[in-house]
C-alpha cells in the first residue's frame, strides 16, 4: 500500500509538471490560475491512476473480507489458493484419511437422547479420523463445539446455536473441514425428522433446516447420513445427489438411540473408502436393532440418475385412478410409500432394478427408499416447487 502512494504521488507530480510545461507555451493559457485536473492529465497518465486505484481498491476489499471472514470463524480462517473444490481435496495434505462431522440437535424433547448419544461419542478413539462434534441442548446458551482426535478432547463453549439454520449448518462444516483435514469426510444430521419437509428441527429458535438449506449448505462431503425420521426420501436424496457421493437414511421413522457408534468404530478401520464405510453403518445398525421394525439404508447418489428416468418416464404414462389403491397396499404412513413396492404393484421392473443399483447395503423388511405419495387431506402445495417435481412427472400423478 505505501508502495501504491508513493507511485502515485509521483505520477501526480508528473502529470502537473507536464500541464505546466504545456500551458507555459501558450501565453493565453500561462495568465490563468493553473488547476491540474483529471481532464488535463495525459492519456497514459489518466489509465496508470486508473489501474492504481483499482489495485488499490481491490487490496482494500480482500483485507475486509479476511477480517469478516476471520470474525465469522472465531478467527479460524486462513488464506486458500483460488483453485476448485475439487482440485484442491486432492492436492491439499491431510491431517486425517477420515473426519466424522455430526450435526446433534438435541433442541427439542430428544435432548436427553442426544446427551446420551454425545456422551457416548466422547469415549471413542481411534486413529487416523478425527470427530467434530456440534451440540445443542434443550437450554438456553448451551451449545459446543467438541473435537475429538487420537490423544485428546477439544470443547469449545459457543452462543445459542440455532441448529435450524443453514448458516449454522455452514459454519460448522467450514469449521471441521479447514480445522480437521481429511481425505474422506462424512456428515450426519442427528435430529428430528420429516423427509423433504425439514430436518433438525430447534425449539429454542423455532426453525428447521429446508430442504434449500441443507442443499446450500453442504458441499465436498462423501458421506450424508441422518439419524431423523423420513429422512430416505426420494426427495432428499435428489436435492443433494451433486453435493455427496453417498446417502444413508431411514425409510420412515428412525429409533432416537441413533447409530452405535461404539460398534461402528470397533469395526472402523481409517483405511476404508467411502462405500466401505457406508456399508460399514448400515451393517452394524442391522445388527444392533435386529430385534426392532426399523428400517435403514446406504445408497449410492452416482445412481440416481437412472432411478429418476425410469420414475419419471412411469409417472408419465401412470393410469391416476389406480394411484390411490397403490398407496393403500404400499403406504409406511400418511404421506409416503415404499417405492420398490409402489412400482412392484405396477410391474414396474425398470424401477424396481434402478433401486436394486442404488441402494447398497439395506435393513429391515422394506428396500430402502420412501416417495410422497400422501392422502389427499396431507398433501402440500410446496412440493411442486421442489427440484425433484420439477425435474418429473410424479408430482402430477398426486
Amino acid at each position: 500500500m505505501k508502495a501504491m502512494v508513493v507511485l502515485s504521488a509521483t505520477i501526480l507530480l508528473l502529470a502537473s509538471l507536464s500541464y505546466l510545461v504545456e500551458a507555459n507555451a501558450n501565453d493565453h493559457a500561462a495568465t490563468h490560475k493553473l488547476k491540474v485536473s483529471k481532464s488535463m492529465f495525459p492519456r497514459f497518465y489518466q489509465r496508470l491512476l486508473e489501474i492504481i486505484k483499482e489495485r488499490a481498491y481491490q487490496k482494500v476489499r480482500q483485507q475486509y473480507q479476511k477480517k469478516i471472514l476471520k470474525m465469522a470463524t472465531n478467527e479460524n480462517y486462513e488464506e486458500k489458493n483460488t483453485m476448485g473444490d475439487g482440485e484442491q481435496h486432492e492436492k491439499q495434505n491431510f491431517t486425517f484419511n477420515w473426519t466424522f462431522m455430526i450435526y446433534l440437535d438435541g433442541d427439542n424433547n430428544l435432548w436427553n437422547y442426544a446427551n446420551k448419544k454425545l456422551n457416548e461419542i466422547l469415549n471413542i478413539r481411534k486413529a487416523g479420523m478425527a470427530i467434530v462434534i456440534l451440540y445443542d441442548g434443550n437450554k438456553y446458551n448451551d451449545s459446543c463445539l467438541y473435537a475429538i482426535t487420537n490423544d485428546k478432547i477439544e470443547r469449545i463453549n459457543r452462543s445459542e446455536a440455532n441448529m435450524g439454520s443453514g448458516a449454522t449448518l455452514k459454519e460448522f462444516i467450514s469449521i471441521a473441514k479447514k480445522n480437521y483435514s481429511a481425505r474422506h469426510y462424512m456428515l450426519e444430521i442427528w435430529g428430528h425428522g420429516n423427509g423433504w419437509m425439514g430436518v433438525a428441527f430447534d425449539k429454542t429458535n423455532k426453525d428447521y433446516l429446508t430442504l434449500k438449506e441443507l442443499k446450500n449448505s453442504i458441499g465436498g462431503i462423501d458421506i450424508i447420513s441422518f439419524s431423523a425420521c423420513y429422512m430416505g426420501s426420494m426427495e432428499v436424496a435428489y436435492a443433494l445427489k451433486d453435493k455427496v457421493s453417498y446417502f444413508i437414511a431411514p425409510e420412515g421413522a428412525m429409533l432416537a438411540s441413533g447409530l452405535p457408534y461404539e460398534k461402528i468404530f470397533e469395526e472402523f478401520n481409517a483405511s476404508m473408502d467411502c462405500e466401505s464405510m457406508a456399508k460399514l453403518i448400515v451393517r452394524e445398525y442391522g445388527k444392533y436393532y435386529i430385534h426392532t421394525s426399523t428400517n435403514f439404508a446406504a445408497w449410492n447418489l452416482s445412481k440416481l440418475d437412472e432411478l429418476v428416468e425410469a420414475i419419471n418416464n412411469f409417472s408419465a404414462s401412470l393410469n391416476k385412478s389406480m394411484v390411490e389403491i397403490a398407496r393403500n397396499v404400499t403406504a409406511i404412513d400418511s404421506k409416503f410409500v415404499d417405492l420398490y413396492e409402489f412400482a412392484k404393484f405396477f410391474g414396474e421392473k425398470d424401477i424396481m432394478e434402478a433401486i436394486n443399483e442404488t441402494i447398497i447395503s439395506k435393513f429391515g423388511n422394506l428396500h430402502g427408499i420412501e416417495i410422497y405419495c400422501p392422502l389427499p387431506e396431507y398433501h402440500s402445495n410446496k412440493y411442486s416447487s421442489l427440484s425433484f417435481s420439477i425435474a418429473t412427472h410424479w408430482d402430477e400423478i398426486l
